[in-house]
């Protein structure tokens, strides 16, 4: 019982996170007139979901560990590529003020 707790407040921990980037996202997108990926964090929150009940009703049957794995594994690829969409831009700007740091130093 104690480890489907540390199961749920670990995959409750990137639901919340999942949904503060979705909502972040929306706001961005309508300010940069992007398209709506941030839905895709709907989706992988919605993953994620599934997989806590599958985790409640399979836990220790054969095999079931596969399953949970994979639906893991889907959400958060599913909120990694929307994260892409909208939030790569920063690796951008914080590779070139680390750049322009280390030339004002010479």
């Amino acid at each position: 019982m104690i480890q489907y707790v540390f199961f749920l407040l670990g995959i409750s921990g990137f639901i919340v996170f999942y949904a503060v980037l979705a909502h972040l996202s929306a706001r961005m997108g309508e300010g940069l007139r992007l398209p709506g990926y941030y839905r895709i964090y709907y989706i992988a929150i919605l993953v994620l979901a599934l997989a806590v009940f599958y985790g409640w009703y399979h836990t220790g049957e054969k095999g079931s560990d596969d399953v949970l794995i994979i639906l893991l594994t889907i959400g958060n690829l599913l909120a990694i590529a929307a994260s892409h969409k909208y939030w790569w831009w920063l690796k951008e700007e914080l590779w070139m003020k680390k750049n322009k740091g280390e030339g004002s130093n010479e």
